[in-house]
């Protein structure tokens, strides 16, 4: 069966929760049933952390959001579910009715199609991940760039307990350093005949430089290189202009609502 752009895209998505969870020490994934349930290297309640996706539409959102409080519940631990509009409108109207409360949005982009290579300036150099110094770099980068959307640094490096797991095939990374300093990160989950690209980010002295956009673009190509058909992304305010201006197009959109522990 042929899938479309829509659905290679959003099966990168259901395996980028995945990626994530192989990245965190210690973190507990089940994938059951229609749902994953992943309970991450703390109690932080975010999105990669302690979330919560339904892989069939066709899942009843009420078992679904049982199961969801019943395997946080034992853990004592709030969540996050993660829906998208066009699979999860049932389920996104429930969680509203149930007294979740939505804490965020991000337009779902696809491309289908690579970018222009983009040009490096004379004092940057890049290099991909190949050594544990260069996925460390990154984590570095992205823990001081995503404060600016809310994440606490200490919470962007708990992503990545396990910095050797994104040494494998199963991912490509890029960081570019000014000098001998790390500037910009982008890298790329591959699933099968789609891509996705995760973790933009530039360190705040490296910024209006264009060096997110070098980034996206290689990663973005990176992909397509692996023999992608698509490559899509889920973007932060400060990206979606950027991305539209380089070709993607929004397809979806992801919603996320919280539920805190009980006291």
């Amino acid at each position: 069966m042929t899938l479309s752009p829509q659905d290679l895209s959003d099966a990168n998505f259901i395996e980028s929760i995945r990626e994530h969870a192989r990245w965190q020490d210690p973190c507990e994934f089940v994938e059951e049933d229609g749902l994953i349930l992943v309970a991450g290297a703390n109690a932080f309640p975010v999105a990669y952390r302690n979330c919560v996706v339904r892989v069939n539409p066709n899942l009843d959102a009420k078992d679904a959001l049982t199961r969801a409080r019943a395997f946080f519940g034992e853990r004592r631990r709030g969540f996050t579910v993660i829906t998208r509009d066009s699979r999860d409108e049932d389920f996104a109207a429930l969680l509203m009715s149930a007294g979740l409360k939505p804490v965020g949005e991000s337009p779902c982009m696809l491309i289908e199609m690579p970018l222009a290579e983009p040009r490096i300036p004379a004092d940057i150099r890049v290099e991909r991940f190949r050594e544990e110094r260069h996925v460390l770099d990154a984590v570095a980068i992205n823990a001081e760039a995503y404060e600016a959307i809310k994440l606490p640094a200490r919470e962007a490096r708990t992503y990545f307990g396990k910095p050797k797991e994104l040494l494998s095939e199963r991912v490509e990374g890029f960081v570019a350093y000014r000098d001998t300093h790390p500037a910009s990160t982008a890298l790329t989950i591959f699933s099968g005949e789609g891509a996705g690209v995760y973790w933009v980010g530039t360190a705040n002295d490296a910024r209006r430089r264009g060096l997110g956009e070098l980034c996206t673009r290689l990663a973005t190509n990176a992909g397509f290189a692996r023999g992608a058909k698509v490559v899509t992304l889920q973007a932060s305010p400060f990206g979606e202009p950027i991305y539209k201006r380089l070709g993607y197009r929004t397809y979806d959109r992801t919603r996320r609502f919280m539920e805190l522990p009980a006291r």
